[in-house]
């Protein structure tokens, strides 16, 4: 009896095993791309061509300030492209568990409008560029799957799959990690269907002024499939910024209209 026990344990652990690994492997190997990525604490300038389904083209460019303070995370983000559109600022502010705050500041009025971060309101003022949440999510809440190696620019890249662990849906990520250097450089989106729902590509990868081991890719380019819109992101320079204060995220004092 004691060994017909034993054949079952061994039998079971090794059928397991590859399963057990596979997540951990994964795991790892996100945590080491994403700990090459500066996610907070941070100044970029950036410029944007976004083209739209029919074709035509939108220049944007950029300011941005990052910052966490505590548990509440601010962004900033300054016009600098079209001219029409300078000094426009946007400030979002979120806390987990809790709808975020947008505040909008036109100058060509001088007022501020405050907005619930509503996926529908972050549409709207958004700028298209955004990498993805998946590489600022913590690990420990997430579920990881190797699927195994693919190659990507003549390069051994691992392919791992990424889904939040209290999902119901079919929401997940894949991601394609270089084998030498853990550097992100593809990333697909799908929605909680199933359905592919955007393609990011990742590359031109640079240090970050400031900080001896963080790395940004420097040219992104996002497909969306649902508003057939194609973003192709710059950066123009990145900073880590550790000196940064709540009031570096405050708005001119002008009279404010509230749409919450």
């Amino acid at each position: 009896m004691y060994s017909l026990k034993l054949y079952i344990v061994t039998a079971l652990i090794t059928m397991l095993s590859p399963a057990l690994f596979g997540q951990d492997e994964a795991k790892d190997i996100f945590t080491r791309a994403t700990d090459q990525l500066l996610t907070e604490n941070m100044e970029l300038v950036m410029d944007l061509n976004i083209t739209d389904k029919k074709g035509r083209v939108k220049e944007k460019g950029f300011v941005v300030l990052v910052g966490t303070f505590g548990e509440v995370e601010k962004t900033k983000m300054v016009w600098q492209k079209p001219i029409a559109a300078e000094g426009t600022t946007v400030i979002f502010t979120t806390l987990p568990g809790e709808t975020g705050l947008i505040e909008v500041f036109t100058p060509s009025n001088g007022k501020i409008r405050k907005l619930k971060a509503t996926p529908d309101n972050m549409a709207m003022v958004g700028s298209g560029a955004g990498i993805s949440n998946i590489t600022a999510q913590d690990p420990e809440e997430l579920n990881f799957q190797l699927l195994g190696m693919e190659e990507s620019g003549g390069n051994s890249c691992y392919h791992i799959e990424v889904k939040a662990k209290d999902s119901n849906g079919d929401a997940r990520g894949q991601l394609l990690v270089e084998e030498l250097t853990y550097r992100i450089v593809q990333i697909t989106v799908f929605d909680e269907n199933g359905k592919k729902a955007s393609f990011i590509n990742l590359s031109d990868f640079q240090p970050v002024e400031g900080s001896a081991r963080k790395i940004q890719p420097m040219h992104i380019v996002t497909e969306d499939y649902e508003s057939k819109k194609l973003t192709e992101m710059r950066v123009l320079k990145i900073s880590s910024r550790t000196d940064l204060k709540e009031e570096d995220f405050a708005l001119p004092d002008e009279e404010s209209q509230s749409e919450m």
